[in-house]
């Protein structure tokens, strides 16, 4: 049965994508509105799902329905749960009699292989899964996403923006912000990306030094883990305490120069400055060095796969905050 599909995965912009590009092949714009039914899958009835089903389309002769983020798929946790998967058993059931004018498809990040549900789409139906990229995929992806808004980017690029994004869903945001950032120029650098990443951290990562050098290393690991709520990434997270750290050196190697000269030599914004040279107060020279250093080894090893980046980025902070 091709008109019954299970896409799942957390690649969610591609499966938003697929479902587009199938709206677009089956259902005229104008017939959206009758023809394409979309569906809540968190809060939709089993029986809503079957009358939309088998409701015949108007003035044409196919329709779409899709259930987004379908909860039939999920693993059951609890004895009430257990029992409702009886219910979902009966809808399976019903699943196999989809009339040929309705393709539906379901949507997940999870799925539960052991469903009947599922085995039953495997068997009777068709399943994709839309699983993450790997590293260089990514890199591919970007690089062709670039021009698709009419830009192009080198690869030492591309795999700066694969590796510091989550989702594709968050890569082509960032994207979308490059692209206005660098205006009517054609070629994206890396130099030109890092600035889009940095905003949204800076702030943060100010906070989180100024715990550091206070010596409370517990708010300062408070602020981690609310950025880590938020989706940002560990490592992301990591580079710019790396970056912070190299300023504040910058800033105490040229401690007897006044504001001006140091924001001509340094050329950092006037807030960045202000605030560097007061945190600058907190550490020794050499003790900035050795917290550069620690976030370079922290970097190998949580490329390596040691260590778990929020567990190694906790330690590093209370190594630095140490009195």
């Amino acid at each position: 049965m091709e008109n019954l599909q299970l896409f799942f995965g957390e690649e969610k912009l591609l499966i938003k994508e697929e479902i587009e590009k199938i709206k677009t092949e089956m259902i005229p714009a104008h017939l959206e509105a009758v023809n394409f039914i979309v569906f809540d899958g968190k809060t939709a009835s089993e029986d809503e799902i079957i009358n939309a089903i088998t409701t015949v389309p108007m003035l044409q002769d196919k329709k779409l329905v899709v259930v987004y983020d379908a909860r039939f798929f999920e693993s059951a946790r609890s004895e009430k749960e257990g029992q409702e998967d009886d219910r979902k058993d009966d809808f399976a059931r019903a699943l196999q009699e989809v009339p040929s004018y309705t393709r539906l498809i379901f949507t997940c990040e999870k799925v539960d292989k052991r469903k009947k549900i599922f085995k039953l789409i495997q068997k009777e139906g068709v399943v994709r899964e839309f699983s993450a990229p790997s590293l260089k995929d990514k890199a591919i992806w970007v690089q062709k996403r670039a021009e698709f808004y009419g830009k192009k980017m080198d690869l030492t690029a591309a795999y700066f923006m694969a590796q510091y994004t989550r989702d594709l869903f968050q890569t082509d945001a960032e994207l979308k912000k490059v692209t206005a950032f660098v205006g009517e120029k054609q070629t994206i650098k890396q130099n030109e990306i890092q600035p889009i990443f940095s905003k949204s951290l800076e702030n943060n990562i100010f906070d989180l030094m100024d715990y550091i050098g206070l010596k409370k290393p517990n708010l300062a690991i408070g602020i981690l883990n609310d950025l880590l709520l938020q989706g940002e990434k560990g490592i992301v997270i990591l580079f710019m305490i790396s970056k912070h750290i190299m300023d504040l050196i910058s800033v105490k190697s040229l401690q007897d120069l006044d504001f001006q000269e140091l924001k001509q030599r340094l050329n950092l914004h006037p807030f960045v400055l202000k605030k560097a040279m007061e945190q600058a107060k907190n550490f020794s020279l050499e003790e900035l060095r050795q917290a550069l250093r620690l976030c370079q080894q922290l970097d190998l090893d949580i490329k390596r796969g040691k260590i778990d980046d929020r567990k190694g980025i906790e330690l590093l902070i209370t190594k630095i905050a140490k009195k």
